[in-house]
């Protein structure tokens, strides 16, 4: 089968997929944007970039319509690359889209016979979400608002123009219009849960060469987030500080994320998150036992969560991490927040300890718990991986899934 990936970053949530229909024999061909893209580290795959068309370049047009005119100059570009991909010879058994860049609206009227699937990840509204979520940093601008209606007009087109569509987990098909649920399917992206094992030896060296040496023998809390920004929690990380280095004298925080921006707006007065957040903490911290490490190669992002003693994850009513599902098949100890697109994954005194977000004390008290009923987390921990194992592996869990419902056969003999 011939299978079509796009993407502005390609292959972005696609890769495992790309890889696997790849190497099974499939023609597979990934779109993506010029000035992201790299030469493909997929064997196999075929990657052709392209250029988003010429647009309004006014600034103040930009500003007050940039939720649309990046994506139709995406739509645009990427159609006329198809075209002359389909004018070469290239017509498609299968076209997937992660449809927040835009990139869908056009390609259905040059490959009418494909399927076309659209990859939601988020259906944005102005209440009950991530946007009024927190009172700290509250929407300040009917503006905002209105952008994040466009941003939700160019999902319902792209859902218009797919045959079928598809979301990573149920919290996040649910944050579209309830008359649209039964068209989109829940199938998670998947990760390898064969490799991401618990290792009670393992050991890492923080900072640099005179850093601390962490290991299983004495507490370390973790926390993962691509950037230190509201929409995670980290602002309520930080103020957990002091409270849990109360804990033990030995105890190490590990902090792993850059110091831009992903999900969150900038910080005022030109300031980084990070700054922002730490000069907000009230009580002294003893900075020689929190390390922040920025982003980490992800080997080392795993083995500093197998050193983990109590992992720490947070996030807003939004799109659920990775990381999340990570740390659940590395058997981490897991303090969450308890909001809605965790408790999808996450079950209070079952796989993990849920807090009510807001409350850096509860955090702080949810890791103590963690770190002295060793015996009554380890349990948790077990039970986090067996989910992810049964319901997020990507082998035998997604995979299979994602071949039904894109209508590609396994191999013979598979």
């Amino acid at each position: 089968m011939k299978i079509v990936f796009v993407h502005q970053n390609f292959p972005g949530q696609f890769q495992r997929l790309a890889r696997s229909f790849a190497a099974e024999g499939h023609e597979v061909i990934g779109l993506c944007m010029t000035d992201t893209a790299k030469r493909s580290p997929i064997p196999g795959v075929k990657v052709y970039n392209y250029n988003p068309v010429a647009g309004p370049e006014d600034a103040p047009f930009q500003n007050r319509y940039s939720p649309v005119v990046p994506r139709l100059r995406r739509a645009y570009g990427v159609a006329h690359l198809a075209r002359k991909l389909a004018d070469q010879g290239l017509q498609p058994d299968v076209v997937v889209v992660n449809t927040g860049w835009g990139e869908n609206l056009f390609l259905k009227d040059i490959w009418p016979n494909a399927k076309h699937v659209a990859y939601f990840e988020y259906y944005y509204r102005a209440k009950g979400q991530d946007c009024d979520f927190d009172p700290e940093y509250p929407v300040t601008s009917e503006e905002v608002i209105w952008r994040l209606r466009l941003k939700n007009s160019m999902q319902l087109g792209a859902l218009d123009a797919a045959d079928v569509a598809v979301a990573p987990t149920v919290y996040q098909r649910n944050t579209f219009p309830e008359y649209l649920h039964d068209r989109v399917e829940v199938i998670h992206d998947g990760i390898d849960t064969q490799k991401l094992v618990a290792s009670p030896d393992v050991k890492i060296r923080i900072g640099a060469k005179n850093g601390p040496m962490l290991t299983r023998d004495k507490p370390v809390v973790t926390f993962v987030t691509r950037n230190i920004e509201p929409m995670r929690g980290a602002h309520i990380v930080f103020r957990s500080l002091p409270y849990m280095l109360d804990i033990d004298p030995e105890l190490q925080v590990v902090i792993i994320g850059g110091k831009g921006t992903s999900y969150s707006g900038s910080a005022p007065n030109g300031q980084s998150w990070f700054d922002v957040f730490r000069s907000k903490i009230e009580r002294p911290v003893d900075w020689s036992r929190v390390h922040f490490v920025g982003s980490l190669p992800y080997e080392q992002f795993v083995r500093v969560l197998q050193v983990s003693s109590a992992h720490i994850y947070m996030t807003y009513p939004f799109v659920l991490s990775w990381s999340l599902i990570e740390s659940m098949a590395l058997e981490c100890r897991i303090v969450a927040s308890d909001t809605d697109p965790v408790r999808e994954v996450i079950q209070d005194g079952v796989n993990g300890r849920l807090f009510p977000f807001f409350d850096e004390k509860a955090l702080a008290a949810r890791v103590r718990e963690t770190i002295v009923e060793k015996e009554r987390s380890a349990e948790m921990a077990r039970a986090a991986r067996a989910l992810a194992v049964e319901k997020y592996d990507y082998a035998t869990a997604c995979l299979p899934q994602w071949r039904e419902f894109l209508g590609i056969p396994a191999p013979a003999g598979a």
